[in-house]
């Protein structure tokens, strides 16, 4: 079925998330290392206030679907499911996240805000520790089924050629007898994540939340 792709273009899960480890391969790569003792979550924060007054709109998934966020991971272990909107890059607005992380139930726990250009972080961001924001490199999402099971993939992507479906299965990360749902080349760009919506004794800028199974 995989046959002939590397071992992490096969697996549904491109990453998994630890307490210890990078966050690799979430939509990301990320080279930033989690802090670790805090004791204080954040969760009562004003900006964690001001994150969720500015994103209760998107508490359930089904209403941040309706906006034009798309599934771009599998549910991944101490993270959850994010879903991204690919035209919110360099968001100037709490109320527009780059990308929203979900619980099993479709509850949103955290939100990640992405860019491109650093000139155009806001304010409200730029009261947030310069350690608790990470590099995301250049990859690509993209989503398809086979044998109608939906796979969710990040891998990374050099060059300026489009993610069809020829391109992926010319670099061997898709099998030739799947359907490609969607593609998207993820410019390189410094994020950061905060866990407004679910309390996180790791920290309010983690990337990883123990609450979560």
């Amino acid at each position: 079925m995989w046959a002939g792709l590397t071992a992490s273009a096969r697996k549904p899960l491109c990453a998994v998330i630890r307490r210890s480890a990078l966050l690799a391969s979430l939509a990301i790569l990320v080279l930033r290392t989690p802090a670790l003792g805090d004791s204080s979550d954040g969760y009562d924060s004003s900006l964690a206030q001001a994150v969720r007054s500015a994103t209760q709109q998107y508490r359930l998934v089904v209403w941040a679907v309706h906006d034009g966020y798309i599934q771009t991971t599998p549910y991944i272990p101490s993270f959850g499911t994010m879903y991204t909107n690919h035209e919110r890059f360099d968001p100037r607005s709490l109320a527009q996240p780059t990308a929203l992380v979900y619980d099993l139930a479709g509850r949103l726990v955290a939100c990640s805000y992405q860019y491109v250009d650093r000139a155009n972080i806001p304010d409200a961001l730029k009261s947030a520790d310069a350690s608790s924001w990470y590099q995301i490199p250049r990859h690509v999402h993209y989503n398809l089924i086979e044998h109608g099971v939906a796979y969710y993939s990040q891998q990374p992507w050099d060059g300026d050629e489009q993610p069809t479906a020829a391109a992926l299965q010319a670099r061997k990360l898709m099998p030739p007898d799947a359907t490609l749902v969607f593609a998207f080349v993820h410019p390189a760009a410094t994020a950061i994540v905060i866990w407004a919506w679910m309390p996180n004794s790791y920290g309010l800028f983690d990337t990883a939340n123990p609450a979560l199974p």
